[in-house]
């Protein structure tokens, strides 16, 4: 692959067929994987003189030109986010994910933390987010065998635009009618703690990970005020999250605004959640429910609504901070071998 200069790339969604799913966007029967860099499910862009390519197989040819020269240490060709689109008709399951270091040891992963952005939300639909209170162990074992695990988590009524961060070892779930776009790490381990009944039908029965998942668990209650922003409660530039992973925040456009990328030091990812936009003089240009990658190595730009009352979220990798040897060589191994344990079997 000859280098030529880098664009706004934009990306076929992979789609996957769950239990839980609705079928909204006549594109995934439940989820969509719009932009993945595993090497095994790398997404394909679909614009521009690169289409066709794998993600994971640009990186490798531009390398921190299109990640940023710090994350493409760390990461290698391996795109650091996750970024899905859920669907959800019926419940997800009750789960919880393992943090860096778990899922290293366990499935040769990195961990998950993730964020949830409300796209839409039916009046009765509803998110159960981490303990009303402190947990005893064995007391939520006994709820999750007994099927009362509701009755110890928060529930939330969602809008349109709020937005969750959850952090690895606190249990979430989901009821029906909800799309939402979420954030992740480039990991797809997840354990299941309950199904809603689904576990106990032969035709549905999902694998449950207790023994996996109860040493993960944050027991503590959880902090909305930290881990929780309804859309009535933001501002034109609103951070909704900054954590070692990735930076979520929420741009209404109602004024052009200069990205001077090099100050980023990364990929820059936009997503329209409302109205459109455009990147560059006479440019790329996003609608509603889509995403682009702007690439690290892309020159300064405006970025400009096309519609008014515009809204973008923008993510990117907050420079890494420095680590030990031991950690750089054990991850650069981990770039090279791949993961061989079969953790993508541990879905939603």
């Amino acid at each position: 692959m000859s280098k030529k200069q880098l664009y706004p790339l934009k990306f076929k969604s992979i789609p996957k067929e769950r239990v839980w799913g609705g079928n909204r966007f006549g594109t995934a029967i439940g989820e969509s994987w719009v932009i993945s860099g595993f090497e095994e499910e790398s997404s394909d862009i679909s614009n521009g003189y690169l289409e066709g390519n794998a993600l994971y197989d640009i990186i490798e040819t531009y390398m921190g030109e299109i990640v940023g020269d710090e994350t493409y240490k760390y990461f290698g060709n391996e795109f650091p986010l996750l970024i899905k689109i859920l669907d959800i008709k019926d419940k997800l399951s009750v789960q919880v994910h393992p943090d860096d270091e778990t899922a290293y040891d366990r499935h040769n992963s990195y961990g998950k933390s993730e964020a949830w952005y409300i796209l839409d939300a039916e009046e009765d639909s509803v998110i159960y987010m981490g303990f009303n209170r402190d947990m005893d162990p064995n007391e939520f074992y006994q709820r999750c065998k007994e099927g009362k695990v509701e009755e110890c988590l928060n529930c939330f009524h969602p809008k349109k635009g709020d937005f969750f961060y959850i952090e690895p070892g606190t249990v979430h779930s989901a009821g029906k009618g909800l799309v939402i776009a979420e954030i992740a790490q480039i990991c797809d381990v997840t354990y299941r703690l309950y199904d809603w009944g689904r576990e106990n039908d032969p035709k549905t029965a999902r694998q449950m990970h207790h023994e996996l998942a109860f040493d993960c668990i944050n027991y503590t209650r959880f902090d909305t005020d930290a881990n929780y922003i309804p859309a009535t409660h933001r501002h034109e530039q609103h951070i909704l999250t900054e954590n070692p992973y990735f930076k979520v925040t929420s741009l209404d456009l109602s004024d052009p605004l200069h990205i001077y990328t090099e100050k980023y030091e990364s990929f820059i990812l936009y997503c329209c959640v409302k109205g459109g936009a455009q990147i560059g003089e006479g440019g790329c240009t996003i609608s509603e429910g889509e995403w682009v990658m702007i690439p690290a190595g892309y020159s300064d730009f405006i970025l400009s609504a096309t519609q008014k009352g515009t809204t973008l979220l923008e993510v990117y990798i907050v420079k890494q901070e420095e680590k030990d040897s031991y950690v750089a060589e054990e991850e650069h191994h981990h770039h090279e071998e791949g993961c061989n344990c079969g953790c993508h079997d541990h879905k939603h």
